[in-house]
C-alpha cells in the first residue's frame, strides 16, 4: 500500500526527518524518509546516559548525515518519561537555534496516539481497545478507541476506575511498573521500526515551535503550617 500522496500537503513533514521518541524506558531514534527509515535505533539505557550517543549513530548509519542535512524534525512528547522527554525537547530548542538548523520545522505526535494508531494498522479486528501507562502515585493515563476511533481526551485516571475500560487493554510500557492492577496485554513490540508510514496518517502530527513534555499536570497537597497537638490523655 502506498500512504504517501503524489503532491504532499502543506501538513506533511518533509524528509528525512530526525525522530526522536524518549517517553519509554529508553530512547527510540531513527532517520524517517516517510515510507522507510534510513536508519532506526532502540537505546539500551535511559535517555539521559544514551540519547545523544544513539543519535550520532543512527545519523552514522544514515549515510554518515549531519543535523544540518535533516529537512526537520519529529518529536515524541508524551505522556511518559517526563525526564527522558524534557532532555529530547531541550536538545530540539538547542539544535533548532544553530544557525545550520535555524528555520527547521518541529513536529510533534503523542505517545498515546501513536500507539493507537500503529494498532489499528497492524491489527485491524482491533476496533476496540484501551492503552494504559503508570503515571504517578495511584493514578494512570490513558486512552480508549472505539469503533477504530481514538477518543479526544487522554484521561489520568485512578486505580479503582481501570476495570472500566474496554479490553483489551495494551500496557504501553514508558517506565517500571509495580504490580499492574487490571488484567493487561504487553504493547506488541517493533510496531513502528515496521510501519514508519504511520506518521503520514493526517492529522497524527502537529507542527510546534516549543517541543515540550505533554504529561497532565501533577496536583499536590499544600503543606499547612499549622501546629499539631497531641491527644489529650
Amino acid at each position: 500500500m502506498n500512504d504517501k500522496p503524489e503532491n504532499p500537503p502543506a501538513w506533511l513533514p518533509p524528509a528525512p526527518c530526525l525522530f526522536l521518541d524518549a517517553s519509554g524506558l529508553a530512547p527510540v531514534v531513527g532517520v524517517w524518509d516517510g515510507m522507510t527509515w534510513r536508519a532506526f535505533r532502540k537505546g539500551a539505557a535511559t535517555t539521559a546516559e544514551t540519547l545523544f550517543a544513539i543519535v550520532e549513530s543512527v545519523l552514522d548509519d544514515a549515510g554518515g548525515m549531519r543535523l544540518c542535512d535533516c529537512a526537520g524534525f519529529i518529536f515524541v512528547e508524551g505522556p511518559g518519561s517526563i525526564l527522558g522527554i524534557r532532555i529530547a525537547a531541550m536538545a530540539l530548542r538547542t539544535w533548532c537555534v544553530l544557525p545550520e538548523c535555524v528555520g527547521k520545522p518541529i513536529f510533534s505526535v503523542g505517545s498515546f496516539t501513536l500507539s493507537a494508531h500503529l494498532l489499528l494498522r497492524a491489527r485491524p479486528q482491533e476496533r476496540v481497545f484501551s492503552l494504559l501507562a503508570d503515571s504517578r502515585q495511584g493514578w494512570w493515563n490513558t486512552a480508549q478507541v472505539c469503533r477504530g476511533c481514538l477518543l479526544p481526551a487522554l484521561e489520568e485516571m485512578r486505580v479503582i476506575g481501570l476495570a472500566s475500560l474496554p479490553e483489551p487493554r495494551f500496557l504501553v510500557s514508558q517506565r517500571m511498573p509495580g504490580r499492574i492492577p487490571v488484567d493487561c496485554l504487553p504493547f506488541p513490540k517493533d510496531l513502528l521500526e515496521h510501519d514508519p508510514a504511520v506518521l503520514l496518517v493526517q492529522g497524527i502530527l502537529r507542527q510546534t515551535d516549543a517541543p515540550d513534555s505533554a504529561n497532565p499536570p501533577a496536583e499536590y497537597v499544600k503543606w499547612q503550617p499549622r501546629r499539631h497537638y497531641g491527644t489529650p490523655a
